[in-house]
């Protein structure tokens, strides 16, 4: 069955997904970091948020639970792109397909992580709206 991409049922598969896999896991360890995201053309959320846990990953729709580290704004399609593995955040980043601010050294930190929710995410069965 596919998930909406942007839905409370992505979130949740991502998360597990992140926390069931050793790779990530080994790799998001001593690392605290949140990260928010605004989606602009989204059929679905606008918003949603990564937090980074000492080996954990709570992905969820909407505000972050505290304060980010960094706030990412990206197009819908960037996102999707994402999403799929064909694009990666610093490209997205040095590209001008997404605007970051915040603690981009923090950001860094959990690279190998971001990498790994990469193939992770793109491994799920996603249904993207276009």
């Amino acid at each position: 069955m596919s998930i909406q991409f942007l839905t409370d049922d992505w979130a949740k598969a991502v998360t597990a997904a992140a926390n069931a896999d050793d790779r990530f896991r080994s790799a998001a360890a001593g690392h605290d970091v949140v990260l928010h995201v605004s989606v602009s053309g989204s059929p679905w959320s606008e918003e949603y948020y990564m937090h980074f846990d000492d080996g954990s990953l709570t992905v969820g729709i909407g505000a972050a639970p505290r304060r980010p580290d960094v706030e990412a704004e990206l197009s819908y399609e960037t996102n999707v792109e994402l999403s799929k593995g064909a694009l990666n955040g610093q490209t997205a980043a040095m590209t001008g397909q997404m605007k970051a601010t915040g603690d981009m050294m923090k950001m860094m930190t959990i690279g190998k992580a971001q990498d790994r929710l990469s193939e992770l995410e793109s491994a799920l069965e996603i249904e993207y709206q276009h």
